[in-house]
């Protein structure tokens, strides 16, 4: 009988004490939790923009457009390397007075329209550029990533897909996008192809203007710039290819 008693006493102190830890848990909750809003943030975060990535973004060139460092854009969104995949929502951080950007606030705001890729001035030159950053990168048959080098079509192939052109990893084949362009209207963008090894064409460039090119060079082991005056590229040349659409 006692233990019984025993029993039916522990049942309902045990009951008492599991409704009484469940109320302090709701009330610790209630009085702890804060609902996380864009108010937690300072006052400047709030002018930053969203921008949702769209086939032929980067960082680099995102970064460029809006005026901040790649450095500041990966740190604002919480990225660990440079890879960006289509539809990922970027914060674009803005700066205070002394000079600070801020991480991402937890609502996001309409993001900007992604405008496809055109001939524009500002195209082109981030294209040119953008393709500079890579001088010096190693040169590697068949290689198509800065990570492990490039052959001719493959940094062709890279550069412009970053812009939203397709192009096949083949010289000869890119002399089939595009449209034709005449040797005295090349400008800065264009693909130019040459013959170097054999009578058909087996390596491709950009024109950056100023008589210059940028080419991932099996001779110089890296991606280099070169001028088509230089002899053996000026008797080497075959043709030229417009991949930008024109605005």
């Amino acid at each position: 009988m006692r233990l019984l008693q025993n029993r039916v006493a522990f049942t309902r102190s045990f009951h008492r004490c599991s409704l009484w830890h469940l109320a302090v848990i709701l009330l610790g909750l209630t009085v702890f939790y804060t609902p996380f809003t864009t108010s937690n943030f300072p006052a400047e975060a709030a002018q930053g923009e969203y921008y949702q990535v769209k086939a032929g973004d980067c960082l680099w060139l995102i970064a460029r457009r809006n005026n901040v460092t790649v450095n500041e854009l990966k740190r604002a969104n919480g990225l660990k390397s440079d890879f960006l995949s289509l539809g990922k929502v970027l914060y674009i951080p803005v700066k205070n007075s002394a000079g600070r950007s801020y991480a991402a606030p937890s609502s996001s705001p309409p993001v900007k329209q992604y405008v496809p890729p055109s001939r524009s001035g500002d195209v082109v030159n981030d294209l040119v550029n953008y393709a500079a950053t890579f001088l010096g990168t190693r040169y590697r048959w068949a290689g198509e990533s800065p990570a492990t080098g490039f052959d001719c079509s493959g940094f062709t192939k890279f550069i412009f897909g970053q812009f939203g052109v397709s192009l096949p990893h083949s010289a000869a084949a890119q002399n089939a996008c595009g449209v034709p362009v005449l040797r005295g209207e090349i400008a800065p963008g264009d693909i130019l192809l040459f013959h170097t090894l054999s009578p058909g064409i087996d390596h491709a460039a950009i024109y950056c203007g100023n008589g210059k090119f940028i080419h991932a060079s099996s001779r110089a082991g890296c991606v280099r710039s070169n001028a088509i005056s230089e002899d053996y590229w000026n008797t080497h040349f075959v043709a030229a290819r417009r991949v930008l659409k024109s605005p």
